[in-house]
């Protein structure tokens, strides 16, 4: 118990330090807050969260519209060349207005803070991401590209053109400081994951694990098992 308490006080120490250096949190002086919590990792480690619940439930939803698979199926079509890019999620990009900021305060063991950028699991952080990918790339969309939250399809009929389409995305990428992550991209391809489907050359499948719990669900024996 004690081990385990020790490792979640060194997480928090680490988290703080850091996101104090990158002024992406500050101390606050609100007279309420939040609790944290910590989430089990893959790799057995442990993620250091802000319980959002109770906040989230008095937040009014944001409406941005947010395309549809179809959608995606519609622009693409006829296309020969795909490439997709991962951008490094950017929420500190957005940043608070100053009157929300100490709505999301935390409090921790050593003091209280309150976040300046936005944070990822607030309910509306999706959607004012893709409202802001959207505006960054605006020039871009839906000429040769779609974009679902961090992930940008780059679509073409001609190599050459899709050369081209993906060095203009980069440069613009470079121009609005958007970092991709390169070992979650995949250049020049006929078959692509995007939207958790895989995207073929005028084909559209399910991935294979996303079905998998389907197909191996046991079949119950005895009303025991209901």
């Amino acid at each position: 118990m004690y081990l385990m308490l020790n490792h979640k006080l060194q997480k928090i120490k680490k988290y703080l330090k850091e996101n104090l250096k990158k002024k992406f949190i500050t101390l606050s002086k609100a007279s309420f807050a939040s609790s944290i919590l910590f989430i089990e990792k893959k790799d057995d480690n442990l993620r250091f969260c802000m319980n959002c619940w109770k906040l989230n439930a008095l937040i009014k939803r944001n409406r941005y519209s947010i395309f549809l698979i179809n959608k995606v199926l519609a622009w693409i079509q006829d296309s020969k060349y795909l490439t997709r890019l991962n951008i490094i999620i950017t929420f500190n990009k957005l940043y608070m207005s100053i009157e929300s900021e100490n709505l999301i305060t935390f409090i921790t063991f050593f003091d209280v803070y309150k976040y300046k950028v936005m944070l990822f699991k607030l309910i509306n952080e999706s959607t004012f991401f893709q409202h802001y990918i959207n505006d960054m790339l605006f020039n871009c969309l839906h000429k040769f590209c779609q974009i679902y939250l961090n992930d940008i399809l780059i679509y073409s009929k001609i190599l050459k053109k899709h050369r081209t389409h993906v060095k203009e995305m980069l440069n613009k990428l470079r121009e609005v400081d958007l970092q991709i992550n390169i070992d979650k991209c995949e250049f020049k391809i006929q078959r692509i994951s995007f939207l958790k489907l895989l995207i073929f050359i005028n084909d559209l499948r399910m991935n294979s694990w996303k079905v998998d719990v389907i197909w191996s669900w046991k079949v119950l024996q005895s009303l025991i098992h209901v």
